[in-house]
This record gives structure tokens, sequence and C-alpha cells, in this order.
């Protein structure tokens, strides 16, 4: 019983180390519509369920888009779901690992 205690202590570290390394500034690109050009952005706070992008100068963001985190190759649908300023909080809807944006069109990696 002992050693379960042990493990479980471990886990969370694991975790947490995971979710730091999480939090490193990475650059992405927003796909509006399918063929149309990318648009750069920052992608801060990077998890499984969402991100913090910095865009500066795109008050006309759609609610949703599709970004691909580089160098993660992740497609992620988003949902805003708060703009404040430069930064923009999304939700992702959906996400495919292993995915890359190339040109103006998705390839698998």
């Amino acid at each position: 019983m002992l050693q379960q205690a042990g493990s479980l202590e471990k886990a969370p570290k694991k975790a947490m180390r995971k979710s730091l390394n999480k939090r490193m500034p990475r650059m992405g690109k927003v796909v509006f519509a399918e063929g149309g050009t990318p648009v750069h952005c920052a992608v801060k706070n990077f998890s499984e369920s969402g991100a913090v992008l910095s865009m500066t100068g795109w008050m006309g963001l759609p609610s949703n888009f599709v970004l691909f985190v580089e160098p993660d190759t992740v497609r992620a649908d988003c949902r805003v779901i708060q703009r404040k300023g430069s930064s923009i909080s999304v939700e992702f809807t959906s996400v495919e690992e292993g995915v890359r944006l190339r040109g103006s069109t998705a390839a698998q990696a």
C-alpha cells in the first residue's frame, strides 16, 4: 500500500512537468476557409482542451476557425471563448495530431 502511494505522488509531478512544457510559446497558423491564406499567430498556454492566441491587428477573427500548431503537428478546430485586446482564448472542438499545414492545404506528416 505504501508503494502505491509513492507511485501516485510521482504521477502528478510528471503530469505537471508535461503541462509546464505545454506553456512554452509556439507558432501557429490560423486558417479561416479551406484553401485560404494562413495567418500567423503566437500560441500560449497550449493544452489538450484549448489555448490563448496572440494576434495583433485581427479584430475580425471569426468565432470558428482551424489552427495548425508547429512543431507539434497539431490541427485543431477552434471556437473563440474570449477576446481581450490581442489575446484570444479558444476551446478546441476537435484535435488531430500528426497534421501539418503545407502551402494552402493540410497534409499528413
